[in-house]
């Protein structure tokens, strides 16, 4: 429904190739995504004393020469992401999100999850190494909050 109004309106939609090039030409890009180790890991109890990790919804900005930073939706987390980066599939779905597709990303700090709309893989592998290596970032490493 969403596609057939966009093109009723003259708006044409976003492609990879696209958010590849705009990236690289220097615009910063965000990218919606979930996740439950970035930040740290938000604990919500399912009882009996027991205690989970919650998917949390939040994004990726991404910017040429900066460390891409990961904001929560809800709660005000942030963290930035330290370099050296490699990004690597990962088996399983995201619940509730079938159009995300999971990456583990390894980091200068330690190992993350991520999920990202598949749409939107394409410009995460290229800006994050996409497991052929390892992508270096010029900015300087800050841990998160």
């Amino acid at each position: 429904m969403v596609d057939v109004l966009l093109r009723w309106a003259w708006i044409r939609r976003r492609t990879p190739a696209r958010d590849i090039a705009d990236f690289d030409g220097g615009q910063p890009l965000r990218v919606v995504g979930f996740t439950q180790s970035i930040g740290g890991p938000v604990k919500v109890s399912v009882g009996r004393g027991k205690q989970i990790a919650r998917l949390r919804q939040g994004y990726l900005r991404l910017a040429v020469g900066e460390a891409p930073v990961w904001n929560d939706a809800r709660g005000g987390r942030s963290a930035t992401l330290q370099a050296p980066f490699r990004l690597k599939p990962a088996a399983g779905k995201v619940r509730l999100a079938r159009k995300f597709e999971r990456y583990e990303l390894v980091t200068g700090a330690g190992t993350y999850d991520l999920a990202v709309p598949r749409k939107d893989g394409e410009l995460v592998r290229h800006v994050l190494g996409g497991g052929a290596g390892t992508r270096q970032c010029d900015a300087p490493e800050i841990s998160g909050k």
